[in-house]
């Protein structure tokens, strides 16, 4: 089932894709300008450096992360919110088992 244009979403409908160690995602919805996706870690669960060129913010729903952002590290817990510009080297290290709510614009088309 494709997310695309989806207008609800009910989180208990979707199904986690795994997507690394200790690592889960569910696309909430996306459209060619926007993509909504809830990344899930196991405690000690990296999400590796990376870049790409989207424009991106997220949100730590729960749990604690250590956030590196252009060679800066950061902790951040529950409630705190991070933003990434285009072509910026990032990632993130689970201090704690959490979740993260990553906003892409435009959407990833690599995850579709």
């Amino acid at each position: 089932m494709t997310q695309f244009g989806k207008r609800f979403v009910h989180d208990q409908s979707l199904e986690w894709e795994v997507v690394g160690e200790g690592l889960k995602r569910k696309i909430m919805s996306y459209d060619n300008h926007v993509m909504m996706v809830k990344v899930a870690f196991e405690k000690g669960a990296i999400g590796t450096l990376h870049q790409h060129y989207h424009t991106q913010i997220s949100y730590v729903e729960s749990g604690e992360f250590e956030i590196t952002i252009d060679g800066e590290v950061q902790l951040l817990k529950q409630g705190d919110t991070y933003y990434i510009p285009p072509n910026i080297i990032h990632g993130a290290v689970a201090k704690e088992a959490g979740v993260l709510i990553d906003v892409f614009n435009p959407f990833r088309e690599d995850f579709v």
